[in-house]
């Protein structure tokens, strides 16, 4: 019988590998540690020292990411150098492994590249006829375009989750419907199955894709059925010459590859499109991911890949697309800079006090955002930003410090080089982790930091790339083709960033993990129970003072006299009134969104008529019965109406007859509520200069009557009311139309 305390033995090498070491195995810190060792030996042999004597490389790695960065920063000539210097080591360390023969990559390229591509071509179309297609975002459950979209992009700008060129490249995408029709682009997709990857998007938007991926039935299924439900074509590796009549079983048996053992193949079926169809434009995107080690080894296949087809002289210059990740080290906006600082400033109570406790921890304090700015040799001065996280391990930063290599000499050397940060988005890739799990849904407390849903990126994303292949203005263009000059070649990455508030938090992104883990943990454990139970409490209340008013009504057989109804409604009125101040402290220590300057306002206003008609004689108003009952049902409707919706939402269980409700019954009793309101002030307001030696009400002698007892009180009353009823009116009406109706306008064309 089989031990099954016995490993099993490691399959054997093939393919990109990192090579041997002396101890016959195969470390990945070694040759992480080289590539950042000679990219910096090539600009400055002090850092290079400094990076080739780290012992502790996994855990100290992102400063010396930072430091390899800031040295580019010196001289465009130096990021160059650099970033050369890294690829050529990468290119002539790593190992490909056939058979018993094990050589480096770039020598692999050379001489186990075939003549004859092993591979056949298989073509699919889809069914719909190609065209521009609207431009549309899915976000919180709603699809976006047009008017809509601008107003979000717009949102986002503001808040800080994108910077100002991400979204004017964004609407130029969705305002330029031409751009959309990509069935005159050939885009290669290396990885054709990522969750990252524009696939479906690019079908739909009639592109010619060039899809390699695994050779697994089940992925090609959905690629295949993506390809057919789009107006786009599908062009893709098998290994065995198919019919045209093939059925879709048939064909995804036999499609696919092997980008790691089989890299020379793929280059030579590549070439092989790429010869049958010499004039049309080609762009080819690196959107392949696998974990750990594998991320930089699918990477260096990728890479060596692109490597060729640059170098290719038969043809036009490919144009390449990358995905950045928000999580490394990049040059900024300065704008980017100062509200990192500014958010820093303005950081709440509980993530200060955060701050504060975590101090006394070297591995988990919060680390300000905002850096030293970078002055090159000429005396240029970059703002740059450190969202490295050192969780994610060195493998994965060299990865993508591969592909920004590559992304700066190619645009050097004349490519279009697409390669825009996209937001750190929920993958299953990144949930499965646990921690990041925990932190991608404590995130947005860290304002303006943001999670993205997959379908979000992939859509934002797709947008940008179609803007940076269409756009002659694009940053993407190189200069020999009309494009920007840029300061200094890693300020490729600073324009069109979607990078989810990473750049601008008040603390570094790296270093947020741990607050946005305590503040999600505590807002599921403790504040949304609270808040869920204070609003069933004041539903229960304000259902109270509704039947206590109707009930008073009713008894009278009619109106009854004002000192009976304000007899039976007002005690449970004033004490849930008095008791909503408790919203003023939600607000104020962010427990809820709402501003607290506004919540305030709203509380004292209604506060001010609860004690005046506790404090003076009601007996002496005459004909106030009509406005209190006026405001004592528009006042409790409506909170039996707010409190559950708000209630019931916390928990995603709201119906949506409560929110028609709660966006329709305004409509009568918000001027229902301010009548009486209005109603009741003017027959008390008299009683206030005589009334008050006597009172014991000290919030009606200290505070209300300086302001309400002069000649003046009501027709100040009637100014405040008309300046503040219909700016909330129209918002409310706005709100109503925005979640219970309209459907948004596409944008008309802009001439181009």
């Amino acid at each position: 019988p089989k031990n099954e305390n016995t490993a099993m033995p490691p399959p054997p090498a093939a393919g990109v590998v990192f090579p041997l070491d002396d101890q016959g195995k195969r470390s990945t810190t070694s040759i992480n540690q080289g590539a950042f060792a000679a990219a910096a030996k090539a600009i400055d042999p002090k850092l290079a020292a400094s990076v080739t004597e780290e012992k502790k490389w996994r855990g100290k790695y992102t400063k010396h990411i930072g430091a390899h960065v800031e040295a580019g920063l010196k001289t465009p000539e130096a990021a160059i150098k650099s970033a050369q210097a890294g690829l050529d080591y990468l290119h002539t360390t790593m190992q490909f492994v056939r058979g018993e023969k094990s050589m480096t990559l770039r020598e692999a390229m050379k001489t186990l590249t075939p003549a004859t591509s092993p591979f056949h071509t298989h073509v699919i179309k889809g069914a719909r006829k190609p065209g521009a297609s609207p431009l549309e975002v899915p976000y919180n459950g709603k699809l976006l375009s047009g008017d809509a979209l601008e107003a979000q992009v717009e949102k986002w700008v503001r808040l800080g989750v994108i910077e100002l060129s991400t979204g004017a490249s964004i609407m130029q995408a969705a305002q330029n419907p031409g751009w959309r029709d990509l069935s005159d682009l050939h885009i290669c997709m290396l990885g054709a199955s990522s969750a990252m990857g524009p696939f479906p998007l690019l079908m739909n938007m009639g592109a010619n894709v060039i899809a390699v991926d695994i050779d697994r039935a089940g992925i090609w299924e959905k690629l295949i059925k993506t390809a057919k439900e789009g107006c786009g074509t599908l062009i893709l590796p098998t290994k065995e010459k198919l019919g045209a009549n093939a059925s879709d079983e048939e064909v995804a048996k036999v499609a696919g590859c092997n980008l790691l053992t089989e890299t020379p193949e793929v280059y030579s079926w590549l070439a092989s499109v790429r010869k049958e169809r010499a004039n049309k434009q080609l762009c080819v995107g690196a959107y392949a991911y696998l974990d750990a080690d594998k991320f930089v080894m699918i990477s260096c296949a990728m890479d060596a890949i692109i490597e060729k087809l640059i170098a290719d002289t038969q043809f036009p210059k490919p144009a390449l697309a990358y995905l950045c990740t928000p999580t490394d080290f990049h040059v900024c906006p300065a704008t980017a800079r100062d509200a990192a600082m500014d958010n820093l400033r303005k950081s709440p109570t509980w993530l200060s006090l955060i701050a504060s406790l975590l101090s006394f921890s070297p591995k988990l304090a919060l680390k300000r955002n905002a850096r030293k700015l970078v002055t090159a040799e000429d005396g240029t001065q970059f703002a740059v930003v450190d969202a490295l996280v050192k969780e994610q391990g060195p493998n994965y930063a060299l990865a993508k410090r591969l592909q920004h290599w590559r992304a700066m000499t190619s645009r050097e050397q004349g490519c279009v080089v697409s390669t825009n940060v996209a937001p750190s988005t929920a993958t299953a890739s990144v949930v499965s982790n646990r921690l990041f799990a925990l932190a991608y849904k404590g995130f947005h407390y860290v304002k303006p930091a943001e999670v993205a849903q997959p379908e979000l990126s992939n859509s934002v994303m797709t947008a940008l790339l179609v803007n940076d292949l269409r756009s002659p203005t694009s940053i993407a263009r190189p200069v020999a083709d009309g494009g920007r000059p840029l300061r200094n070649p890693l300020e490729l990455f600073r324009d069109n960033a979607f990078h989810g508030g990473a750049w601008r938090t008040g603390y570094a992104f790296g270093s947020i993990g741990t607050p946005a883990v305590i503040a999600y943990l505590f807002n599921v454990g403790v504040v949304k129970p609270y808040l869920v139970a204070y609003n069933l409490a004041q539903f229960v209340g304000w259902s109270m003072a509704l039947a206590a008013t109707v009930q008073c009504m009713a008894a009278a057989g009619g109106m009854p006299d004002g000192v009976e109804l304000w007899k039976a409604a007002g005690p449970g009125i004033s004490k849930w009134q008095w008791f909503a101040v408790m919203e003023v402290v939600h607000a104020a220590v962010g427990m809820v969104r709402s501003p607290v300057g506004t919540t305030g306002v709203q509380v004292f206003s209604r506060l001010v008529l609860v004690e005046v008609l506790n404090g003076l004689s009601v007996k002496q108003a005459e004909g106030i019965a009509p406005f209190i009952a006026a405001m004592s049902i528009a006042w409790s409707v409506t909170e039996v109406v707010r409190y559950p919706f708000y209630g019931l939402g916390i928990l995603g269980m709201c119906p949506k007859f409560l929110t028609f409700l709660r966006y329709t019954l305004f409509l009568v009793l918000y001027p229902m509520g301010v009548s009486g309101e209005m109603g009741v002030l003017n027959k008390t307001l008299p009683q206030l200069a005589t009334a008050l030696p006597e009172t014991k009400n000290w919030l009606l002698r200290n505070v209300l009557q300086p302001g309400l007892s002069s000649s003046h009180s009501w027709p100040t009353v009637c100014a405040i009311y008309a300046l503040c009823f219909p700016p909330l009116y129209f918002y409310m009406l706005g709100q109503r139309k925005k979640v219970l109706g309209g459907k948004p306008k596409e944008p008309k064309a802009k001439k181009q």
